[in-house]
């Protein structure tokens, strides 16, 4: 028996599957997928590999090093590695019970980074059933390899995404008693309220009496943007309802919705939504026209 096979229980089960090239396209796909039952001495080193990888423990205890970030992977926590980047994990003790996915797709990244502010973490999930749940829907579909079983999978790994990000905040913050959402209430409440004028990240900052590197960091942590991005877009999205709803001129609407001037107005407009302000009037009224049988 080859050595590594010794380091896991027989009634571990290891998966392997190869996605198509319209799998490959799908936000996530498995690349494969495991429950191993790891004796002590089972360990893992790579310096790189093509994936991401999510370790779920079940019971027992492993330790895993991510770019020279070491963490403990307890019962119940869920880790997410880049596998890019130089990585190791290991049975702690014998009998680590867990879970693993190597998983790409077109939106990995982009979900990794949003589940971690810079340093990998282990969370502890606030729902193991439910992510119990999406694993082995995962493991029962993984060699399918059918488009509504790999659509099924896309769908679970952002599911776990959803239930590891979820967690995460909320231990952030119950360690920091409840305090981040009432600061980000506070600034989101003072934009809704004040879009109109020309206010700043530091006018937020005074309401806050928080650091500004603080906020900002805490800010898209937990709306996922930056505080100037979520202005512009709310100023944005009001400038809408007043191009569909109103024949007001589009330098009344940018000075209504607290734009500096109306080629920024345009030029933001443009920026977000990839059209200007009266193309996007003109396609409402052309569809408003066509509803009511107007021409």
């Amino acid at each position: 028996m080859p050595k590594y096979e010794e380091q896991i229980a027989d009634r571990s089960i290891w998966l392997s599957a190869t996605p198509t090239p319209l799998t490959a396209a799908l936000p996530f796909h498995v690349r494969e997928a495991g429950h191993f039952i790891a004796r002590k001495g089972y360990e893992i080193t790579r310096n790189t590999h093509n994936s991401y990888l999510l370790l779920f423990t079940v019971s027992g205890m492993g330790t895993v090093i991510s770019g020279g970030t070491e963490l403990l992977a307890k019962s119940q926590n869920a880790i997410i590695i880049d596998c890019h980047i130089p990585h190791r994990y290991f049975a702690s003790d014998a009998g680590w019970e867990f879970y693993w996915i190597h998983f790409n797709g077109a939106m990995a990244k982009e979900f990794y980074d949003i589940l971690y502010s810079g340093t990998v973490k282990s969370v502890a999930v606030n729902d193991a059933n439910k992510m119990l749940s999406l694993i082995g829907d995962i493991m029962g579909l993984a060699e399918k390899n059918d488009i509504l079983s790999s659509l099924e999978i896309s769908s679970h790994i952002h599911g776990i995404f959803n239930i590891t990000v979820a967690s995460l905040l909320e231990s952030e913050q119950i360690r920091h008693n409840g305090q981040y959402y009432q600061y980000i209430k506070t600034a989101v409440d003072f934009i809704h309220e004040n879009y109109t004028q020309s206010i700043t990240v530091d006018d937020i900052i005074n309401k806050l009496h928080i650091s500004k590197f603080h906020f900002i960091r805490l800010f898209r942590r937990t709306v996922g943007t930056t505080p100037y991005n979520y202005i512009m877009a709310y100023r944005i999205n009001e400038s809408k309802i007043l191009l569909r709803n109103t024949d007001k001129p589009i330098s009344e609407i940018a000075e209504l919705c607290g734009f500096s001037d109306t080629s920024n107005f345009i030029r933001q407009f443009k920026k977000h939504c990839s059209e200007k302000p009266t193309a996007y009037r003109r396609d409402f009224t052309l569809y408003t026209n066509q509803k009511t049988g107007e021409l």
